[in-house]
């Protein structure tokens, strides 16, 4: 067993319990995830929770960080981040995933979906959209490190979801990153688009199509997306189709669930599967509400305790959207800003993503699923980074 996987079971029996507080970002409870699959046999009790929720003050046992910043210290308990035993700076922006995964696989046969998902944990890192050449080259010694070279690659082809395992039609309608209009999870828009340009997938037909949705995609935005350039993809992983939706799709059942149900990823690869198929029916279900916002960008830019947000309104809406998701879509297409509140009625509600993980944390907050609720910017302003 590893030396510093070691050490966290050691402390973990010695105490007798371990809580781990992580910070609701994707790369955070997926490394939460893996280190509960690593620690199963550790004979202590084991807590996870967001640190929103992490209960305090703690009077005995091991408290182990996660993405996480300490406020102040813990009377009673010994609270360190997992950066110490992983290797990782705890300055660094890669993914705590990836160097969690580099140490367990000497521990245990990591089945090859789990190591797939941890491609999906650094691509939510990305500030932008997920193809992020710079997120990719600043993992890319890492990546080699931690997941086996047979199940992935990285290649210059179309930026469609799933694309090339899928046909073209089908890889077209999926992909969200970028979203476009009348052609994203649209499939009448996604034919034309097809007919105009063939449906040959030949370097021309490539880049026919490309010209193609640059176009539809520049009646929105300015500055539209390249669908032609470099891509992971995903090899010989049943059930596996594409890092790149799975991240989309993991975002929207943390939108719909909360983040406890994907602590167990690492345990139960099926989650991923009704993962993907909730995110399919609900940007079907919120696709009107998406192409309302891009074509409108209706977007007001407040400053907040001297923070910048985008106030997005969706009181018209009669149930709450994925909200961090449709961030995200608006996000990699520059058209929303770092933070986004949404307003529905008197409230707003701001994603738990964006909220500043120090804990213990000492705020009154109301959170259901995966966002924060209050009446008042001002006090959002008290909740972001």
């Amino acid at each position: 067993m590893s030396r510093n996987i070691n050490e966290i079971s050691s402390m973990a029996n010695t105490y007798k319990s371990l809580y781990i507080v992580y910070s609701p970002i994707l790369d955070s409870i997926y490394t939460a995830s893996l280190l509960l699959r690593a620690l199963r046999d550790v004979e202590a009790e084991i807590q996870l929770a967001p640190f929103y929720t992490a209960q305090k003050p703690i009077s005995s046992g091991v408290v182990l960080g996660i993405g996480i910043l300490q406020k102040t210290s813990l009377s009673g308990s010994r609270f360190m981040l997992i950066d110490d035993f992983i290797g990782r700076d705890p300055k660094s922006f890669q993914s705590y995933s990836l160097y969690l995964l580099r140490i367990v696989k000497n521990i245990w046969i990591v089945p090859k979906p789990i190591e797939a998902l941890a491609l999906s944990s650094m691509l939510s890192l990305s500030k932008w959209s997920l193809y992020d050449e710079k997120l990719f080259e600043a993992h890319r010694q890492l990546l080699t490190e931690a997941i086996s070279g047979d199940i992935w690659d990285y290649i210059t082809t179309l930026r469609l979801f799933g694309y090339p395992k899928r046909d073209l039609m089908s890889a077209l309608i999926r992909t969200i990153d970028p979203y476009i209009p009348g052609i994203s999870f649209d499939e009448e828009g996604s034919r034309r688009v097809l007919q105009i340009v063939s449906d040959k997938i030949d370097e021309e037909g490539k880049k026919k199509l490309q010209e193609e949705l640059t176009k539809n995609l520049s009646a929105y935005i300015k500055n539209a997306p390249s669908i032609l350039g470099g891509k992971i993809i995903v090899k010989g992983v049943e059930g596996f189709e594409d890092p790149y939706e799975v991240t989309y799709a993991l975002y929207t059942y943390m939108d719909l669930k909360g983040s406890e149900p994907l602590l167990y990823l690492s345990l139960d690869t099926s989650i991923m599967s009704i993962a993907i198929g909730r995110y399919v029916n609900t940007i079907r279900l919120y696709k009107n509400l998406i192409d309302e916002i891009i074509k409108g960008q209706n977007i007001r830019r407040v400053i907040v305790k001297g923070v910048r947000l985008g106030v997005i309104d969706i009181s018209s809406e009669g149930s709450i959207p994925p909200l961090y998701t449709v961030h995200r879509i608006l996000r990699a297409l520059g058209i929303a800003d770092e933070l986004t509140v949404y307003m529905h009625g008197n409230e707003y509600l701001l994603p738990v993503q964006f909220m500043e993980p120090r804990w213990p944390f000492d705020k009154e907050v109301n959170i259901e699923r995966n966002y924060a609720i209050s009446s008042s910017l001002q006090d959002i302003g008290e909740l972001v980074h």
